[in-house]
């Protein structure tokens, strides 16, 4: 649960750093300013997205090692990984090869 909160609070850090960001380049262009401030949101929102999901690859991998330390091998599936931490996975974003204990984001 802290590791949820830490990740939540650096995902707020980025998008306000972001967000600074997008402000103080606001002026620095001839750009339509509207349309300025909406490709800034999109391009920060996908980086922020980008962050999280490293990170949640990350925390699952962590996950997934933890199991097999308490268990002596490592989980059949995504959904038994789950079951063991607690935490809602969804299994369709990654790669998980249960014979090494793997794990990739798809795509």
């Amino acid at each position: 649960m802290k590791r949820l909160r830490t990740i939540l609070s650096v995902k707020r850090t980025i998008v306000m750093v972001l967000v600074i960001q997008a402000v103080i380049c606001f002026g620095c262009e001839s750009k339509n300013p509207v349309e300025q401030y909406g490709d800034t949101l999109i391009k920060s929102y996908k980086n922020t997205q980008q962050v999280g999901d490293r990170t949640s690859l990350q925390n699952l991998k962590e996950s997934i090692n933890a199991f097999n330390a308490a268990h002596g091998r490592y989980p059949n599936d995504l959904k038994e990984l789950a079951e063991f931490t607690g935490i809602a996975l969804d299994s369709t974003k990654y790669e998980y090869d249960p014979s090494t204990g793997k794990i990739a984001q798809k795509g």
